[in-house]
């Protein structure tokens, strides 16, 4: 049984994490994901609360690690001491990945491999003032750390994890719940050459 760990924080933006959390959390078998913040409850960029499932240290010892994004949750977080200060995140027996401006605080924790990310296109100037380099693409990995950029983007993050730990077929298996009906074909084929293209960590 893998653990999945979706870390957020207040202010995160809803579709990012509630997309994750519902693709991911169709599936009770192979993996268990949790929902770990700083505090025990949070309050989303529209106003929704949702309850925590455990602390942020919980991410420390996950097999995966995705970070959530947020247009004001993302800066108030990295300047947190106390949420930035507590991971201890190792990419070398984690996949780590962010979706959206949570590519912020993957270049804090210095987790960017070769100071590179994808990101929401209107972010793209902050993280190059950064010091993080923009990649144009909707999903980049290099080794077990990958980035997506866009909100729908999360699909490609999440069949990027399921791929890495058992394999294409059940990446989409994972996904196929979520895609519109009679378009399955299509979007599997976005899916699965987003994730192909974007696996060499280069590109423009």
């Amino acid at each position: 049984m893998k653990t999945i760990a979706l870390v957020a924080f207040d202010n995160f933006t809803d579709i990012d994490l509630f997309l994750m959390w519902d693709i991911l959390g169709r599936n009770r078998h192979d993996w268990r994901v949790r929902i770990v913040g700083k505090q025990g409850r949070l309050r989303s960029a529209h106003g929704l609360l949702v309850d925590t499932h455990g602390a942020l240290d919980e991410a420390n010892q996950a097999d995966v690690v995705l970070f959530a994004s947020g247009k004001e949750g993302v800066p108030a977080a990295l300047a947190d001491p106390d949420f930035m200060g507590a991971f201890q995140l190792d990419p070398t027996r984690q996949l780590i990945g962010s979706i959206c401006g949570g590519s912020f605080i993957l270049a804090q924790l210095g987790l960017l491999p070769g100071r590179r990310a994808t990101t929401h296109p209107e972010a793209r100037g902050a993280l190059r003032a950064a010091g993080v380099e923009p990649d144009q693409r909707p999903f980049m990995s290099v080794d077990n750390v990958a980035t997506a950029g866009g909100c729908l983007a999360a699909l490609y993050l999440v069949g990027w994890v399921v791929e890495r730990l058992f394999g294409a077929e059940k990446s989409l298996e994972t996904l196929r719940p979520v895609l519109p009906a009679g378009q399955y074909q299509l979007y599997q084929e976005i899916i699965v050459s987003s994730i192909r293209q974007g696996r060499d960590g280069s590109g423009a």
